[in-house]
């Protein structure tokens, strides 16, 4: 069986930053708007394929400059009075709209050096050392700036009020929090698909919910649940030639029925 170690490395840390983020999603009550953020990602990565072909650079890379700040529109909305759900809303119907016209303008008017496919559907096995490089650098820096401050975060979900009064700044955590859900989801998309992206980023701490006793316990299982599904799923995926991440999201999925099953 053919097996490439930067497929292992990539699927592993794609497991790691949606298993951090899941949980502060969850607490913050902001499912919907993270669901959101992989329609901008592939606005992005549709963007960056003209830009790449003409100017040079990785479409990778010009999905992450053109697409990292696109979610501070919402944050701009609510801050002028918008509900976040109907801000949230605008922003998915703006940004699918314009994927869908934009990827048939790419389809038409450009050779395709790369795939659209593989943003929507994701394929480690399709990765280069250059992929392996980008979401490296992703991790640590999503990792340095949300694991030392995951109470914060947390708190800002449990009592936003409670947590501005102990003096948290929570505008500062708050677009903080908001760029890494973009990069990461951004910087993923060839890994796990723009699919798969909302199963990573919503189910993992839904799982760790069930069997977790302790807000300290739902974050080591939501990593740990979306770092083993990541790994068994392109296992599987290698072995009985399915989709990897289609795999992953199964595998994901049968935890979390299993977890209701034992918490029955």
């Amino acid at each position: 069986m053919l097996f490439e170690i930067r497929w292992l490395i990539l699927i592993t840390l794609a497991g790691l930053a949606f298993g951090v983020l899941s949980p502060i999603v969850t607490a913050r009550k902001m499912m919907f708007l993270a669901a959101a953020m992989p329609h901008s990602a592939l606005l992005a990565a549709v963007i960056g394929i003209p830009l790449s072909i003409t100017y040079g650079l990785s479409p990778g890379l010009w999905a992450i400059i053109i697409g990292t700040p696109l979610p501070l529109i919402i944050y701009a909305l609510e801050k002028k009075g918008v509900e976040e759900d109907v801000g949230t809303s605008v922003y998915v119907a703006a940004t699918a709209s314009l994927s869908v016209a934009l990827m048939y303008y790419v389809l038409t008017s450009y050779p395709m050096e790369s795939s659209l496919w593989s943003y929507i559907l994701g394929d480690p096995l399709l990765s280069t050392w250059s992929d392996v490089y980008l979401v490296t650098i992703i991790t640590v820096a999503l990792l340095a700036l949300l694991v030392p401050f995951m109470r914060e975060q947390i708190l800002m979900g449990v009592d936003r009020d409670f947590a501005v009064s102990s003096g948290i700044h929570a505008s500062l955590y708050d677009i903080i929090f908001l760029l890494l859900l973009s990069l990461s989801t951004i910087g993923f998309m060839r890994t796990v698909g723009y699919v798969l992206e909302h199963v990573l980023i919503l189910l993992p701490a839904s799982l760790a919910l069930l069997i977790s006793k302790s807000g300290r316990d739902v974050v080591l299982f939501s990593i740990t649940s979306a770092v083993l599904s990541a790994i068994i799923g392109l296992l599987l995926g290698i072995s009985l030639n399915l989709q990897v991440s289609a795999s992953v999201g199964l595998v994901l999925l049968i935890g979390y029925i299993l977890a209701i099953v034992w918490r029955r």
